[in-house]
């Protein structure tokens, strides 16, 4: 028991001696200190830089997203009228007969191509 206390009264002793800690940064010699300051900063400047230029592109997508660049008439809507008819008229058989000016088409199949249960 003895022994214990005595070997108590060392470590404080010891812990008592020791001056306080300081940071790692202040115990390096100054030369490896402003090296290692001058990392962090670059490590800051590149981080910095890169979110930069994520919000520069994303601008540049968005402002490209919204440019609308002149139309080109479509080939149906170039057509002239007769053209169109004509058309049609030719592939009679194979287009189906519905109203093209309906955006869905409910049931257009054939009755030929229904299983009945």
């Amino acid at each position: 028991m003895v022994i214990h206390a005595v070997c108590e009264q060392l470590l404080i002793g010891a812990l008592a001696v020791q001056p306080p800690a300081q940071p790692m940064l202040e115990r390096l010699d100054p030369q490896r200190r402003v090296a290692v300051v001058m990392a962090i900063l670059a490590l800051v400047l590149i981080g910095l830089m890169l979110v930069g230029g994520v919000m520069i592109g994303a601008h540049w997508v968005r402002r490209m997203a919204r440019h609308r660049p002149l139309q080109k008439r479509s080939s149906a809507v170039a057509m002239s009228g007769g053209e169109n008819r004509r058309l049609r008229e030719s592939l009679s058989g194979v287009l189906p007969e519905v109203d093209t000016g309906n955006t869905v088409q409910i049931d257009t199949d054939s009755a030929e191509t229904k299983v009945d249960p």
